[in-house]
């Protein structure tokens, strides 16, 4: 704009003189010169003030300012979860069958039964595991699959076939849960602990099998004092000690017999008379005081018949 102003007042000049050049010359020039050049100047200095008083003053540059992106309040933002995973715990409730230090015999056959609670948040599935973790295997399986699902909260009755060793002493298998993925949980305050099976192997001794016997019997005939009948019994022990036993009649029990054994295995006891004073009929039964405090089912039928 200032550059516009500046080339109109120098083409207005440029006129104005031209214009003082074509006036007639004479005697009378000068003063006529001196009116034409003082209008002139004050033309210019019109237009000068004129100009400047018209002049708008520019506009300042525009800033660009860089607006920072907003999110969409449209859309959802997603959240993370905050869903706790499962925990897995084991509440142990009972033994049900052996409990520990319970005393077995070598070589026997047994079945281990453990009672569990589901304490976690976690449903145990039926592809977990009972799996043995460390200690005496006796016989045990590495591991064995539940076959069921138990619910926070519920129980489950867990059992392993195991073996009593030979060697005579006390021995511990130690045994946990397994998730499907391979992680291990128990009992205890951190759920990390086993539960157990602890036995006391021993060659312990017992009586295994009495079966008695009545002869003769059947009986009859004149009774004229009472008829004798013998009385004996086949046992059978675990190893080497002393029995005491006696027989169950229909006229009362026997007075105590004993029997040692040098060893395992069966024998005959020596025969006991018992006296029958006239008609009698009955079963005969063998009660072991010792070691068993026990009545064996097995029976011999008693019959004495007086013509």
């Amino acid at each position: 704009m200032r550059k516009i102003i500046q080339i109109s007042l120098s083409f207005l000049t440029v006129v104005m003189l031209l214009a003082a050049c074509n006036l007639p010359l004479g005697r009378n020039t000068t003063p006529t010169v001196r009116n034409n050049q003082t209008a002139v100047a004050l033309t210019v200095s019109a237009m000068q003030t004129q100009l400047a008083s018209g002049l708008t003053p520019m506009a300042p540059t525009p800033t660009f300012t860089v607006e920072s992106p907003t999110s969409d309040s449209s859309g959802t933002v997603p959240q993370p979860s905050n869903t706790p995973a499962p925990t897995f715990k084991v509440g142990f409730i009972t033994d049900v069958t052996i409990p520990d230090n319970m005393v077995v015999e070598p070589g026997k056959t047994f079945k281990k039964t453990w009672r569990l609670r589901n304490d976690g948040t976690g449903t145990w599935a039926s592809n977990f595991k009972l799996v043995f973790v460390s200690g005496d295997s006796m016989g045990g399986p590495a591991s064995k699959t539940l076959d069921e699902t138990v619910a926070p909260g519920q129980t489950i009755d867990v059992s392993v076939d195991l073996t009593a060793p030979s060697l005579p002493k006390t021995y511990k298998g130690n045994w946990m849960l397994q998730t499907a993925t391979g992680t291990n949980f128990g009992i205890g305050p951190e759920y990390s602990s086993a539960f157990t099976v602890v036995i006391s192997v021993q060659q312990t001794f017992a009586v295994t099998n009495a079966v008695p016997a009545a002869y003769p019997s059947p009986w009859s005939g004149a009774c004229p004092s009472p008829v004798d009948i013998d009385l004996a019994a086949t046992i059978t022990v675990t190893g080497t000690g002393k029995v005491t036993y006696y027989f169950v009649t229909p006229l009362g029990n026997t007075p105590v017999q004993e029997l040692t054994f040098t060893e395992s295995g069966t024998k005959t006891t020596p025969s006991y008379k018992l006296p029958v004073p006239g008609t009698t009929s009955g079963i005969i039964q063998v009660y072991i005081d010792s070691p068993n405090h026990q009545l064996f089912p097995t029976v011999a039928n008693m019959t004495v018949t007086c013509q």
